[in-house]
């Protein structure tokens, strides 16, 4: 069996829940103000099996004006409506707004029970029928069954079950893979338990012993226990009224609006971007950063509307806007909210939820409609396409999920869709796939490209430069692994040429000229005459008439071409003398702690290049640091 949900919604006073005690025997008035003043004030909770046997929960709400905000955290979750309208007053002023409400709220399937038809005339209930269907007609209850019943005399209640039943074949289960999500609408504490909550579980599954997630309040709990429609559960599951004994936290550190969810899922925001519309009935145009009451799940806020594209929303229009909340939420995409005017309060709009996380818009966002109009027109391909757009680097299909808010179902196969487009790419990135745009990732390609080339240019005799330094001017957005990622896959296709820390394109080729050469005999000339006290690049330019820019490039071809080895800047040895000082400090020192003294007498040389001597050989593993000393290995 499917789990669904009906709410009520209608009048005060038009036999909401007389009609639910009639169908379901269970009277969901249960303050004693409720009873004693003869409405009802809070939610109140029921079940109902229809002939079927599809069972379904109950939500009766108030429908006194003062308690819409009730109404409200009650008709979340629901999956049909039964509006309930009486026959002997017809359609009043909440039978409107509550309408409006699950309207806004995008619950599209529903029945109007015609209560108290048993005291009024046959041919006044036609009348009021032709009524309610012309409420109906610009909803998306326009097509809902209309059925005329008593909660006193039992008349229409088997027509009424009939209907729910039908209704109930065709509605799509909700999908119960995503992390569980439940907006708490009842709190309370029971003696020898603890803190138990209630909702309708909107997404996922929970179980006894998981891990939960209090949000806003930001605080990790566990399940003790799961009940379902008043028993003992081992599983509660996505469209089901359910309570939860939660141990890890007192009854005053929750709250009917917060949300229960599963670790890593979703996240709180005092701000997100929407589509917004005003209703026709809203009493006075909406004003750029009006200041509103913003339900959404459970809970209700204060914010204030952004409007991105003009100054002022008419009835009846809709626009994209952002909405910057005083308390936080918990969205996700796709989400519907409701607005209700600050004072007097009254309902006058809502919409659904584009963007949970987005940057706080300024004027200068120019592509803020272009950008929502991709969200809103729910194709997964083109938001994934945006979310990579705008993350300039790689994503992994987690963190998709995550931003995109989609199910991971429909991540994987429009990934699979992209790449096999050739729109997307990927590299592999700590054992991950790294997601891309093709056009995004062939752009840093060329700038990689086009960086080395630069720099080869400027410097025709040093091709190579330090992996760091191309990152930190080009991708220091990029994470050390994300990095690592890119330059791996750039050696492996062949566009450059890696060594250890240092890269060159490929296809740079070191030229050396007749000059050059003559430069490059002085230089080996004097560094192996110079044994282990060599001429630093400066007095070999000078000697030579040359730049030391010029010397300083020639050397570094030189150690590339493993004729000299780089101790320190601007300071070079003889590759066959660092060999030999290598074999004599093993010979004469191996396993032992030597100071820079005893090495610098063995070599013969000063203390001037035996320290960064030394310096190198801790760098290649010859010895290592001890205080001022050093072990050779």
């Amino acid at each position: 069996m499917k789990s669904l949900i009906i709410g009520t919604a209608g009048h005060i006073d038009h036999g909401k829940t007389t009609l639910i005690k009639a169908l379901t025997g269970i009277d969901t008035d249960r303050l004693e103000e409720e009873k004693k003043r003869g409405i009802s004030i809070e939610l109140g909770f029921a079940h109902l099996t229809l002939p079927s046997g599809q069972r379904l929960g109950v939500v009766d709400v108030p429908g006194h004006e003062r308690f819409v905000k009730n109404m409200l955290a009650g008709a979340t979750g629901i999956d049909i409506v039964l509006l309930v309208v009486a026959a002997d007053d017809s359609i009043m002023p909440q039978t409107e707004e509550h309408l409006a409400i699950v309207d806004l709220l995008g619950i599209k399937e529903g029945v109007v029970a015609l209560t108290k038809a048993d005291i009024v005339d046959e041919e006044w209930l036609p009348l009021v029928e032709d009524e309610i269907r012309k409420l109906l007609s610009k909803t998306g209850l326009k097509d809902a069954p209309i059925v005329p019943v008593s909660g006193k005399t039992g008349m229409g209640l088997d027509k009424l079950k009939e209907e729910l039943d039908t209704i109930s074949q065709r509605i799509s289960p909700r999908k119960e893979q995503a992390p569980f999500r439940l907006p708490v609408d009842r709190v309370f504490s029971m003696s020898g338990a603890g803190t138990v909550v209630t909702g309708t579980l909107w997404s996922g599954e929970i179980h006894p012993d998981d891990k939960a997630h209090i949000y806003p309040a930001n605080k990790e709990v566990r399940v003790r226990g799961v009940q379902v429609h008043g028993k003992k559960a081992s599983v509660a599951v996505a469209g089901q009224r359910v309570a939860l004994n939660l141990v890890g936290l007192d009854k005053d550190e929750i709250e009917r609006g917060d949300v229960i969810l599963a670790p890593g899922f979703l996240s709180p925001t005092h701000m997100f971007d929407g589509q917004l519309k005003l209703l026709e009935s809203a009493p006075r145009e909406l004003k750029n950063r009006t200041r509103v009451r913003l339900h959404h799940g459970t809970s209700e806020v204060l914010g204030r509307i952004v409007l991105t594209d003009r100054e002022v929303l008419n009835p009846g229009e809709s626009a994209f806007v952002q909405m910057r909340l005083e308390s936080p939420i918990v969205p996700k995409y796709n989400d519907n909210f409701v607005i209700r005017s600050y004072s007097p309060i009254q309902t006058i709009g809502g919409g659904r939820i584009l963007d949970s996380h987005p940057v706080k818009y300024r004027a200068s966002h120019k592509n803020f409609g272009e950008r929502c109009q991709v969200l809103a027109g729910g194709d997964p391909e083109a938001i994934i396409k945006l979310y990579l757009k705008e993350a300039k680097g790689f994503m992994t299909s987690r963190r998709l999920w995550i931003r995109a808010e989609l199910d991971e179902d429909r991540i994987k196969d429009s990934l699979a869709n992209l790449k096999e487009s050739g729109e997307i790419t990927s590299i592999v990135i700590d054992k991950l796939d790294g997601f891309i745009l093709k056009s995004t990732f062939d752009a840093h390609i060329k700038s990689f490209e086009d960086y080395l080339n630069d720099n080869f240019r400027k410097n025709p005799l040093n091709p190579w430069i330090s992996k760091q330094v191309i990152r930190s001017q080009l991708f220091d957005w990029m994470l050390d692994k994300e990095f690592d990622a890119f330059v791996s896959y750039l050696q492996q296709s062949g566009k450059v040429v890696v060594d250890k820390a240092q890269v060159a394109h490929a296809k740079a080729k070191v030229t050396v000229g007749e000059e050059d050469e003559k430069l490059i005999a002085t230089i080996m000339e004097m560094i192996v005459e110079g044994r282990y006290g060599p001429p630093g690049t400066a007095l070999i330019a000078e000697q030579a008439g040359a730049e030391q820019k010029k010397i300083n490039s020639l050397a570094d071809h030189l150690a590339r071409q493993q004729k000299l080895v780089r101790v320190a800047p601007n300071m070079y040895f003889d590759v066959s003398l660092i060999d030999q000082a290598k074999a004599d400090i093993k010979k004469n020192f191996s396993g032992k702690q030597v100071s820079p003294s005893e090495v610098r007498q063995l070599l013969g040389t000063s203390r001037k290049y035996i320290i960064p001597l030394l310096n190198y050989f801790d760098t290649i593993g010859i010895t290592r640091r001890v205080g001022e000393s050093r072990i050779v290995r």
